[in-house]
């Protein structure tokens, strides 16, 4: 089954106008002239047969065709690093995710199911919608592609992480490293690297060496090569940590400040809102004499 059909069936999320209106302009249309462009460049070719200036128009045309047929394969993976620069780079997964379901059903015929729930799935999960994720990619666990099965327990990592759940994370990273290595993409190690990096984290936030934790997750949100995105969620995951009250303000006040449609922003207003009506019951009240 498709990958649009699937989420449809599963979470009943339909494409809606506005992210069909961006896929037209940014895909579709592009698509659709290069389409053209390569067939009238390779006809012209053909018109020209037997004719003297076949050898010319070949040297001529024939780049332009092939320029205009990998334009359009092209097109597919700008698209796809733009859904991907709006979670990195803007903080915006609730966009990305509508746009991602309104190109799967454009492309849905070409789109490879695995990679299309995953993405959807990987949108989902900057949300805060664990559950709903985990529902997307329950079929690939069992999949005899080892793909599949990576994309999956992937998945399932970062989102026991979002949860600070450290016996689901140490499942997944146990799941993954038994993974064979045939079969999978090239960056299927770099990933398991960085849960196994993400598990020691969160082993010393959940036992007791928060503090050890905290300079570990500021030293990621602080990196000169964070993704903004990232940046977000280590502050998060710093504020977890922290002792210092002011050192806690701040790192979730850039979280809610900066983390858009992310669940880290929601989260840390809701914690910063928290803070605020604690520090409103603990003020005397007015006119009332201070304890000397």
């Amino acid at each position: 089954m498709r990958a649009y059909e699937r989420i449809g069936e599963i979470l009943g999320d339909r494409a809606d106008e506005e992210s069909r209106a961006w896929v037209r302009r940014n895909y579709t249309i592009r698509v659709r002239v290069a389409g053209v462009a390569a067939f009238a460049f390779f006809m012209m070719i053909m018109g020209m047969s037997g004719t003297p200036w076949f050898v010319v128009s070949t040297l001529v045309l024939l780049p332009l065709t092939i320029v205009a047929v990998f334009f359009g394969v092209f097109m597919r993976g700008s698209v796809n690093k733009g859904l991907t620069r709006l979670i990195d780079q803007d903080c915006d997964p609730l966009l990305c995710g509508r746009r991602t379901l309104a190109l799967l059903e454009k492309d849905k015929k070409n789109a490879d199911p695995r990679n299309g729930l995953f993405s959807y799935a990987y949108a989902l999960r900057w949300q805060g919608k664990w559950n709903e994720a985990a529902k997307l990619v329950r079929d690939l666990e069992d999949d005899p592609d080892p793909q599949s099965a990576f994309l999956y327990h992937n998945l399932m990592a970062y989102c026991a992480w979002d949860k600070r759940d450290l016996k689901g994370l140490t499942a997944e990273v146990k799941a993954l490293k038994e993974l064979s290595c045939e079969g999978l993409s090239k960056d299927a190690s770099a990933h398991i690297a960085e849960h196994v990096a993400l598990r020691e984290m969160l082993a010393k936030e959940i036992n007791g060496k928060a503090s050890k934790a905290a300079a570990e997750y500021s030293e990621v949100a602080d990196g000169p090569q964070a993704l903004p995105a990232h940046r977000v969620l280590f502050s998060l995951k710093a504020a977890d940590c922290l002792a210092d009250p002011a050192e806690r303000h701040a790192r979730l006040a850039y979280a809610a400040e900066n983390g858009g449609t992310t669940w880290c922003a929601a989260e840390a207003k809701k914690r910063l809102e928290k803070e605020s009506r604690k520090k409103l019951a603990g003020a005397p009240a007015e006119g009332a004499p201070l304890s000397s």
